[in-house]
């Protein structure tokens, strides 16, 4: 009778370990498709619900979160060794250190066939401050290709079908069929828009000198030659922003105003505690500061123990008027967050500005990603899009 209870036990954990082996690697699959850069399998996110509703114990629903946010962010290692220009360590300190952070919501409030609640309460912890600082890959994104031009209310809608895929499982397969054939709603830019991508190498919080002032100057001698009402570059482009700037700039400012023309770029505003990353339009008297980035990104720029930190603005809704349209930003590692966008919808924009610097992300997905990101949010709130980045 023991050995037939050895070989029962042995089964049972056979099967377990197989279960388990089997949820992981469908979670791995999907966290990957899902922050792949392709915005029509952002759906793929909500199978996490489900997986973690049937896990058959606190440790594999753990897992299944980890293994999750592991994956969705798997490039933050390679990239993060050419911004420090180190090897990969301090990546995958931050990987790892932020998906145990996000995951452990995951665990301390799983129970053996979880109360919906249960799933709401961990969406809302690792959406906002303090986890939400980290908050990447957030599977309510998917809410633009599920329900796009629903806005608010599909938002919410979202949050309750994410929450009931985690206690009826089978619905997260519906839910993904839907957001497979749901035409996705992306409003071109307004006429007389337009993007000025870039490439060049640089690193955010780096101080001025004789690279930034030819980057300025070749950026000033293309802008020259452009004739459209509104042109946007992308985040930081111009480095610290200072006097000597204003020498440099001076001329196209001069003619932009004559033509009526709005030239908005990305710079870094020194103050007596850090530095404001931020989207500044141009003027003749110099540059006039729109929006300040609600969540820089932590450790590379926000530094709160350092007086080189870029200072977060939080919560702040901001939004400016251009050639009549009202327009919100989305800067760079925002467009990866939850609340931002949220804040940024709040102003009830016309147009969504994106600004990334994404010199350091070359030959990964993180740059498609957060288009993916930005053109759900587009299409959930049925805005206007347009976006810059630097690579």
């Amino acid at each position: 009778m023991d050995g037939i209870a050895l070989v029962g036990r042995q089964e049972l954990l056979t099967h377990r370990l197989v279960y388990a082996g089997t949820l992981l690697t469908l979670t791995g699959l999907t966290a990957y498709l899902a922050w792949h850069g392709e915005v029509i399998l952002l759906g793929a996110a909500l199978f996490l619900p489900s997986f973690w509703g049937i896990a058959h114990s606190r440790l594999l629903a753990w897992l299944i979160a980890l293994t999750y946010y592991l994956v969705a962010a798997r490039d933050i290692p390679a990239g993060a060794a050419v911004f420090f220009g180190q090897g990969t360590q301090n990546g995958w300190l931050l990987l790892i250190g932020a998906s145990l952070l996000l995951s452990l919501p995951y665990a301390l409030l799983w129970r053996r066939n979880p109360a919906i609640w249960r799933f709401a309460v961990i969406l809302v912890l690792v959406s906002v401050p303090p986890i939400g600082i980290v908050g990447w890959t957030n599977p309510l994104t998917a809410a633009g290709v599920l329900l796009p031009g629903w806005g608010w209310f599909g938002l919410g809608a979202t949050f309750v079908a994410v929450c009931l895929a985690s206690r009826f499982p089978l619905l997260a397969i519906l839910w993904f069929m839907v957001s497979m054939v749901t035409p996705l709603s992306v409003k071109a830019p307004p006429p007389h828009w337009a993007a000025v991508n870039t490439s060049y190498l640089m690193a955010s919080g780096s101080t001025s000198g004789l690279t930034a002032a030819q980057r300025q100057q070749s950026l000033v001698d293309q802008l020259m030659r452009r004739n459209e009402r509104v042109l946007i570059l992308p985040e930081t482009i111009v480095g610290q922003w200072s006097d000597a700037s204003l020498f440099l700039w001076d001329e196209l400012a001069r003619r932009a105003e004559g033509r009526g023309q709005t030239i908005l770029f990305g710079a870094e505003l020194p103050t007596q505690k850090g530095y404001k990353n931020a989207a500044v339009r141009l003027t003749s008297a110099g540059g006039d500061p729109v929006y300040q980035q609600l969540m820089p990104v932590p450790v590379s720029m926000w530094r709160p123990w350092s007086d080189q930190s870029a200072l977060p603005a939080w919560f702040a809704p901001q939004s400016v008027e251009i050639d009549g349209r009202r327009s919100a930003f989305l800067i760079c590692y925002e467009q990866l967050l939850f609340w931002p966008p949220l804040v940024a919808m709040s102003t009830d924009p016309d147009v969504l500005i994106g600004m990334s610097n994404d010199w350091w992300a070359r030959g990964g997905d993180i740059p498609a990603i957060q288009v993916s990101a930005l053109k759900a949010w587009a299409s959930l709130f049925d805005k206007s899009l347009i976006y810059a980045v630097n690579r």
